[in-house]
């Protein structure tokens, strides 16, 4: 006679067993990895390996627009899927891979926010501080923290190969460096201090290394988010009184959102008053500061070193965009010492080479995943409708969908400013750059899931990208391999070590951090707006 234990046993088996067929056939209409439909444990491997992005790529190519990645989850590069699901009106809501984006050890974030009540009102509350209309210093931070990184690569890390000087300069870490001091003080009112000393003063680079890991293990295992309430788990996360890594950045945060309550205040009119004033709890704010920071840093600072990198390795690129700037500058359209934010949206070329930069190379891989409504939803998929059940999970592939020839064109692959400009004033020729341009802009987000943060990352991306070019030449250390490229968590990771020089036409005026009055000679380069 079988045990109780043994019977209680085999109905467990069986009940799995059961679940797994059912979970299998729900999505079996989605073509995938062979694993996929039975485990999670392909989708492990793939966001672990670092090149993340070309396998999801080579599923969506191979099985269609949306394809299966997980017993429950799909994938999705179909930009027209991605803006349903993310519109104001959708029925389709935030997906459980959100948890894992909670960094705080007791608090949830605008980022980890499931539900959807929930993140409407703290998204509704903190929009007026990132549109900027509230912070009269913000363009000007961002100025300041420019010239700064500029000095910086200036004084300490310019070759000199007449005098027999020698040196290189990771650019990942310096423009990491930058963002991460544009974030704060346009935030706090108050810099990291990371261009001041040109290291990370915290730790906090390393320590967010460490950590991105386990975000890919609590993306894939939600579940697993729960065991952050038990507390020796919880202790050993990072808190706010830690003296290195994120703790200290949670302290730092801490520190800065303190001094706004009390009777002593600091009063300064930038995010941090404006989230203040429309009612965030001091708790609230030591959250989504912390969110701020790492969300706003890494993802521009990521955009910014691959649009350099692609315009410095490639000459006529290259010339061309410093030609518009020129002639931008000699007729008195291009403010100094620093571009306006305004200025440069008005230079073609300049926009397409930072459209381009975000396409080759979107910044940001997390799959953002959504949940499918109850009752189901019918997705197109290459012109087949098929069916998604209520709780199904449907991220997105974000450089499938900026890779996608029908999109972009048959030379998707390569690094191309130009395929932005319209070849005539044609309605075709309307339609398919506003086709691109509607596509390009889906790496900020949509709808109500939109980056709140899109205004600020793209002035820092609109004046870092020209002003560097105008200063300096950065020539790669190594053609065979430019760079080394890993997909970690939520981002794309590179390391690109560059020989910088000075630009022999500008040396003088970047020397005086490039007061009015410049002259160039731009008569042999290539015209600014001619194809």
């Amino acid at each position: 006679m079988l045990s109780a234990t043994l019977i209680l046993a085999i109905a467990l088996v069986a009940f799995y067993v059961a679940r797994s067929v059912r979970t299998y056939y729900a999505l079996n209409e989605f073509g995938g990895h062979w694993s996929a439909g039975w485990s999670r444990l392909w989708l492990l491997r793939t966001q672990g390996s670092g090149e993340m992005n070309k396998r999801f790529t080579k599923i969506n190519a191979k099985y269609g627009s949306t394809a299966r990645i997980g017993p429950s989850m799909l994938i999705t590069s179909d930009p027209e899927l991605f803006r349903r699901m993310n519109a104001v009106r959708s029925t389709f809501t935030r997906g459980p891979w959100y948890a894992a984006l909670k960094l705080h050890p007791e608090r949830d974030n605008i980022t980890s926010y499931v539900d959807e009540r929930k993140h409407a009102n703290i998204r509704n509350r903190m929009a007026p501080g990132y549109s900027g209309k509230e912070n009269p210093h913000l363009e000007q931070d961002i100025d300041d923290q420019l010239l700064k990184m500029l000095d910086l690569v200036q004084t300490k890390y310019v070759a000199k190969p007449d005098e027999g000087i020698f040196r290189t300069m990771d650019i990942s870490r310096e423009t990491s460096f930058f963002t991460l001091d544009v974030i704060s003080k346009v935030a706090f009112g108050q810099t990291f201090g990371f261009l001041d000393l040109d290291e990370d003063p915290f730790g906090y680079l390393e320590n967010l290394a460490q950590l991105l890991p386990a975000l890919i293990v609590f993306g894939v295992y939600t579940e697993l988010t729960n065991i952050m309430k038990i507390p020796l788990v919880k202790a050993a996360l990072p808190k706010s009184t830690d003296k290195r890594g994120l703790g200290r950045v949670m302290g730092f945060a801490r520190d800065r959102v303190q001094e706004r309550f009390g009777h002593k205040q600091v009063v300064r009119q930038d995010m941090l008053n404006s989230f203040i004033s429309r009612g965030l709890t001091q708790g609230e704010l030591e959250s989504e500061t912390l969110t701020q920071i790492t969300a706003g840093s890494d993802s521009t600072a990521s955009a910014l070193r691959i649009t350099l990198h692609f315009i410095c390795t490639s000459p006529p690129i290259q010339e061309r965009l410093l030609a518009e700037a020129r002639a931008g500058i000699e007729a008195g359209k291009i403010s100094r010492p620093i571009i306006k934010d305004a200025e440069a949206r008005q230079l073609p070329y300049l926009q397409a080479c930072i459209k381009e930069g975000l396409r080759i190379y979107p910044p940001v891989t997390g799959l953002l995943a959504k949940m499918v409504p109850e009752g189901g939803a019918n997705i197109e998929v290459n012109g087949v409708e098929k069916f998604a059940p209520g709780g199904t999970q449907i991220g997105w592939n974000s450089w499938g969908m900026m890779h996608d020839p029908e999109i972009f064109g048959a030379d998707a692959e390569i690094f191309r400013p130009e395929r932005w400009l319209p070849r005539d004033g044609s309605e075709k020729e309307r339609d398919r750059v506003a086709k691109m341009t509607e596509t390009v802009s889906l790496c900020f987000g949509y709808g109500r899931f939109g980056c709140l943060g899109r205004g600020v990352a793209t002035m820092e991306l609109n004046k870092a990208v020209i002003e560097t070019l105008l200063r300096f030449n950065l020539q790669p250390c190594s053609l065979a391999k430019p760079f080394n490229e890993k997909v970690v968590g939520f981002y794309v990771h590179t390391d690109m070590n560059f020989i910088i020089t000075e630009r022999k036409d500008v040396s003088e005026s970047a020397m005086a951090h490039m007061n009015g009055g410049l002259k160039f000679d731009a008569a042999a380069l290539p015209g600014a707006y001619d194809e």
